[in-house]
């Protein structure tokens, strides 16, 4: 059940003073914001979003061109800089009435998740039960969204165990102690194993542990995607199989992994890879690899991975060509991989 807590700007003083209560107050999935323009929109919306509470707006027309270009310079452009384009621009979606309103929306370009939603008070193409289905449609879609934000630390726990064991294929490997996941914790990790294209993975090691997942297609459940999302290939797909040699072949998946860091592209998937290869690299020629490494210049970022492999995907120092560093730099690559899916 998603907690959504509902806000009027034009709602009486009484009314809004409480419902800042409510959210100070208690936990809620969603902060629902209908109508645009009033600062205490703004104290809300501060407010949900420090607590990790999701937003949505609904403007109800007030961002037309002809409400804003009302009092313009007076009025609106003040409130703009101040708090509303923000407050649009930090939603997660936007429901807009219809196809005008969108179109107004899109001009002016402060947020591209645009959905329409009409409004049965004035039209009579929708029931007011179909507009609150599709409303809870959008409020599910948002909390599918770049799961990892939202999950508490067991379910992050358990999701570094199922790939642990799901690269491993033995449960043996797995020193820590399971905890329970409840229906929630459980649509997390597969929506993520989904949108971070390790369902497979994570699929193997949820049955090599003996723990029974929830029959969810999540492939057919929607979310949204952060803005200029593209999807990154595979180390594999990249660097390709032809390598006179495991350590040419470590060698290029380094290079292409320090490729992806600079470009803003490293993710969860890309360490899973690397760990594999790790944990079934037969080499006795280590030491050569460690030089040439540091020949190119890749040896502390080689270090750094050793560090986000130990964090994520369970990678013990046995199978590490170096010992983990965690540094400024580590924190920062491990900042972009958590903000991967990030809107």
């Amino acid at each position: 059940m998603i907690k959504v807590l509902q806000y009027y700007t034009d709602a009486a003083p009484e009314r809004q003073s409480e419902t800042m209560r409510q959210l100070r107050g208690n936990y809620y999935d969603l902060l629902h914001i209908h109508g645009c323009w009033q600062k205490q929109a703004w104290c809300l919306a501060r407010l949900a979003l420090k607590q990790g509470t999701r937003l949505v707006i609904s403007p109800q027309g007030q961002l037309e061109s002809w409400v804003i270009n009302d009092k313009y310079w007076l009025e609106k452009l003040p409130k703009k800089l101040f708090y509303q384009q923000c407050i649009v621009k930090k939603a997660y979606a936007v429901i807009v009435q219809g196809k005008m309103e969108k179109e107004c929306l899109m001009r002016l370009g402060w947020n591209s998740r645009l959905v329409i939603i009409r409004n049965p008070q004035i039209t009579s193409t929708i029931t007011q039960q179909e507009a609150n289905k599709q409303q809870e449609t959008l409020y599910r879609k948002i909390m599918d969204s770049n799961p990892w934000e939202l999950m508490n630390p067991q379910t992050r726990h358990m999701l570094r165990l199922f790939i642990k064991a799901g690269i491993t294929n033995d449960k043996r490997w797995i020193d820590d102690d399971p905890v329970t996941l409840d229906a929630n914790d459980w649509r997390q990790i597969l929506c993520y194993a989904h949108q971070e294209h390790l369902t497979d993975i994570i699929k193997h090691g949820i049955r090599i542990l003996n723990f029974e997942a929830p029959d969810i297609d999540v492939s057919q459940i929607p979310y949204f995607l952060p803005d200029g999302y593209e999807e990154i290939p595979t180390i594999e797909q990249t660097i390709g199989h032809s390598f006179i040699s495991e350590n040419e072949r470590l060698l290029a998946t380094f290079r292409q992994l320090k490729k992806l860091w600079i470009q803003r592209h490293l993710t969860i998937s890309h360490l899973v890879e690397l760990d594999k290869e790790l944990r079934y690299h037969q080499t006795d020629e280590e030491g050569q690899l460690r030089e040439s490494l540091k020949e190119r210049g890749m040896y502390k970022i080689a270090a750094r991975l050793m560090q986000l492999m130990a964090e994520l995907t369970g990678l013990t120092e046995g199978f590490m060509l170096m010992p983990p560093l965690n540094d400024r730099q580590t924190r920062q690559m491990k900042r972009q991989i958590d903000n991967h899916m990030k809107i």
